[in-house]
């Protein structure tokens, strides 16, 4: 250890902000430059990103105070919430939601990307604010940390990175495999579905739903450790969920939240705020609860298949009935009568069956791919802070 040196961030980066354009200027937006909000770091499963919802003009860039950050760059998210971090695939500009860490010669762009995600914590702790904590750029400079020699620097961001290159890689296969139940469900159940099915509605073949409720609302409180506590944030777009954004309930809560309890099998589906996002419970994260920003669908086995629920849910028909019926309040929200009073041609179960025997060994093939991502994960996670203080050390 007494080769490693105690840097502050500003000796091995230079810190970048970020900026927004006009929004009243529409010659300012829609170009070809990525332009990258916290809000498109929320659902990443990668380290990696290359663009976010929203492109500016280079128009947008020379009238603003947004800054075109190479690629390799680490993106931190400073407020609203402080600690989402990324690394850029290419250039991009970020709003003032980030400081930009661009690698000076003394580090590289993967270590400081796993220096930075060990100390979230820590960075958090740095914010200030009433409303929302920022983290200043002032701050995130002056704060020091342990550096091993470059060459360790690359051998250790070296074996986290092959971890995390395993992870990225099932993460895809899930991506691909999904594409591949979604197409099986249109061609069965919409190009080739028949006219002389029943008519019915999503609760006729359910035996309930529900939603969750937040504990906060009634006098419980979150906890450390504890049961899992399953958020819209927590759901990615492919229906996987992401371990590190459950939040934690106490047993007692999560027994007092007895509505919100979710068994296996069930179907969730998130109808406030991000509308959309649907996941199937597994085993791994029971016990679990939801909050009342995501739906609960129980389907009846007599009538119908969980992954027919789930593939309807996320097909282009529903999302097209959903969007005539989404209530934009504060935050868009779909009302669970909406959902199941949705009407669907139902097919006879002993279609469904055939098609079961279809679609079960990709869900099985991507619950095994989920399976080792979490084993992946958490062989990571335990890594990652006895490489950074030292207390593992790797060959060079």
């Amino acid at each position: 250890m007494s080769e490693w040196r105690k840097y502050k961030i500003d000796d091995v980066a230079e810190i970048v902000g970020g900026g927004t354009p006009s929004t009243k200027i529409e010659k300012y937006w829609n170009g070809e430059i990525p332009w990258l909000t916290p809000r498109d770091l929320s659902n990443s499963t990668g380290r990696f990103i290359a663009r976010g919802e929203r492109n500016i003009s280079k128009l947008g860039l020379l009238n603003s105070s947004a800054r075109l950050i190479p690629k390799g760059s680490v993106l931190l998210s400073s407020r609203a919430p402080v600690g989402y971090i990324a690394i850029t695939k290419n250039e991009i500009t970020t709003n003032q939601g980030f400081r930009s860490l661009i690698p000076k010669g003394n580090t590289t762009t993967e270590f400081l990307y796993y220096l930075l995600t060990n100390n979230i914590e820590y960075l958090k702790s740095q914010a200030t604010g009433t409303t929302f904590g920022e983290l200043a750029g002032s701050t995130l400079k002056s704060l020091s940390f342990d550096f091993p020699p470059l060459t360790e620097q690359k051998a250790i961001a070296g074996l986290l990175s092959s971890l995390d290159d395993k992870i990225d890689l099932l993460h895809r296969q899930n991506k691909t495999l999904e594409a591949m139940a979604e197409a099986l469900f249109r061609q069965w159940f919409v190009e080739e579905a028949d006219e002389g099915w029943e008519e019915g509605t999503i609760v006729d073949i359910c035996l309930t739903i529900t939603k969750g409720t937040t504990p906060t609302t009634l006098g419980h409180q979150f906890t450390e450790r504890g049961v899992n506590f399953v958020k819209v944030e927590s759901i990615t777009d492919t229906g996987d969920f992401i371990w590190e954004k459950f939040a934690q309930i106490s047993p007692e809560t999560h027994t007092f939240l007895s509505r919100s309890i979710i068994k296996s099998g069930d179907v969730l589906c998130s109808i406030a705020g991000t509308i959309g996002r649907v996941a199937i419970t597994t085993d791994e994260i029971l016990p679990a609860n939801t909050n009342q920003a995501i739906a609960i669908i129980r389907v009846n086995p007599e009538k119908s298949l969980t992954e027919f629920i789930y593939l309807f849910l996320k097909s282009l028909k529903f999302r097209e009935i959903m969007d005539g019926k989404i209530v934009h309040a504060v935050q868009p929200n779909l009302s669970l009568g909406e959902i199941g009073n949705t009407e669907l041609k139902i097919p006879p179960v002993e279609l469904l069956n055939k098609f079961k025997q279809l679609i079960e060994p990709i869900f099985k093939k991507k619950h095994s791919n989920t399976k080792q991502i979490r084993t992946l994960e958490k062989l990571r996670d335990t890594l990652l802070p006895k490489l950074l203080s030292g207390e593992v050390r790797v060959a060079v």
